[in-house]
């Protein structure tokens, strides 16, 4: 059995698309703390899909928690809207989400959530000239 690393950072551009790229505008998300089993839904401000198994839950502008979903999501891609699907205020790793776009039909898909890790935005340390930037932390690829 083989154990899939949690990427520790990924690097997010700040501000406008069509802006200067500098380090006074990017910014890295790092692990603050270990895992939690639950989140409380009154917390979560926003929902943000990676891929077919990572969901980010922002709490405000700089905390938030990755969520690794043990398994792929059929129909869960960038930017893909979905509803979760829990009962009272939390939001737990034995809950789930099912893709909006999927919602529909007799069996909808459910994707079974991860641990949550909650997560910190730090601004980006600065590079000396010349120098350069650090890549982002990434997966590795599966097989």
């Amino acid at each position: 059995m083989t154990k899939r690393l949690l990427p520790i950072a990924f690097v997010l551009l700040a501000g406008c698309a069509g802006s200067e790229d500098s380090a006074t505008n990017r910014t890295v998300w790092v692990a603050d703390g270990p895992p939690v089993n639950c989140i409380t839904k009154s917390q979560v401000r926003s929902f943000r899909v990676v891929d077919d198994r990572t969901v980010d839950f922002e709490r405000n502008r700089n905390q938030g928690w990755r969520n690794e979903l043990p398994f792929r999501c059929t129909g869960l891609t960038f930017g893909t809207k979905f509803r979760v699907n829990s009962r009272g205020n939390q939001i737990c790793n034995f809950d789930s989400v099912t893709p909006v776009s999927m919602a529909r039909g007799p069996n909808p898909p459910r994707c079974q959530l991860g641990r949550f890790q909650p997560m910190k935005r730090v601004p980006l340390p600065e590079a000396a000239p010349g120098a350069v930037p650090e890549q982002p932390a990434t997966r590795p690829a599966e097989g």
